[in-house]
């Protein structure tokens, strides 16, 4: 059976992202592609952000420029206040380490090591001091599992683990790639849960990449891509409605808001 979201939070405060003018490009000077074509958007602490679209518009590109892991080709980013852009790569994995979460599809999980090292290893690559381990197992349903192999565990454990490894260090901002893709509805469910008690609880910044309008449905705001432009922000509605435009921008590149 699945849950129906809560109705979203809406809070602006500091920015937490910020894209100025960033375009993206890839391949050769000769037969360049443009994932991103000169992007701007402002992200405020406390806000969940769903970004959406085709395949190919820009998603995953979108989100590795704003959080550090791609250097835009031209334009601007900062990230928790820090412009990133030019910033020396040992400078940059250090702000990664300490003010920002990762969660994808994939789990980036060690699954020799158990749940403990696996949520403690930023600490042990030199990160912040995290929260009491027993409080995040807690918080995410994994009390009493924190010697057990990751290995051992389940597609939706495995991803609870990485959703503590992230907000264990008390992250500003939380990067999340199709999250939820692997997932059955009622895990993902309860991923999404634990994303939106975040936001709500800690004023964690959540940027979530996804294809289900069901996940998005969560976010107090939706970005709709289309060939590496945002043709729609705005605050999230219903999931019937995000389906639809999303349908939308396959065809058309003014989407309404």
């Amino acid at each position: 059976m699945s849950v129906s979201p809560p109705a979203p939070r809406l809070e602006r405060m500091d920015n937490v992202v910020e894209l100025d003018g960033v375009t993206r490009i890839y391949g050769s000077r000769r037969r360049p592609v443009a994932a991103l074509r000169s992007v701007s958007l402002v992200v405020s602490a406390g806000t969940f952000v769903a970004v959406m679209g085709a395949t190919g518009s820009g998603k995953s590109t979108l989100l590795q420029c704003a959080a550090g892991l791609d250097r835009p080709t031209s334009g601007r980013v900062r990230l928790v206040g820090q412009d990133v852009t030019r910033m020396r790569e040992g400078a940059l994995t250090r702000l990664r380490r300490d003010r920002v979460g990762f969660v994808f599809q994939s789990y980036n999980l060690l699954s020799e090591l158990t749940v403990r090292q696996n949520v403690l290893l930023p600490r042990r690559l030199g990160g912040p001091r995290p929260r009491p381990l027993d409080e995040v197992l807690a918080e995410v349903g994994l009390s009493g599992l924190a010697g057990r192999p990751v290995g051992e565990l389940s597609g939706g454990q495995r991803q609870r683990v990485a959703i503590a490894r992230a907000l264990a260090g008390r992250p500003a901002v939380v990067f999340a790639d199709e999250p939820t893709g692997a997932l059955d509805p009622a895990t993902g469910g309860q991923v999404l849960r634990l994303f939106r008690s975040g936001v709500d609880r800690s004023r964690v910044t959540v940027v979530m990449v996804t294809h289900d309008p069901m996940a998005a449905a969560w976010s107090d705001r939706l970005i709709l891509l289309r060939d590496g432009e945002v043709v729609a922000d705005g605050p999230t509605p219903d999931p019937t409605t995000i389906a639809e435009r999303l349908a939308a921008t396959v065809s058309d590149p003014v989407v309404a808001r």
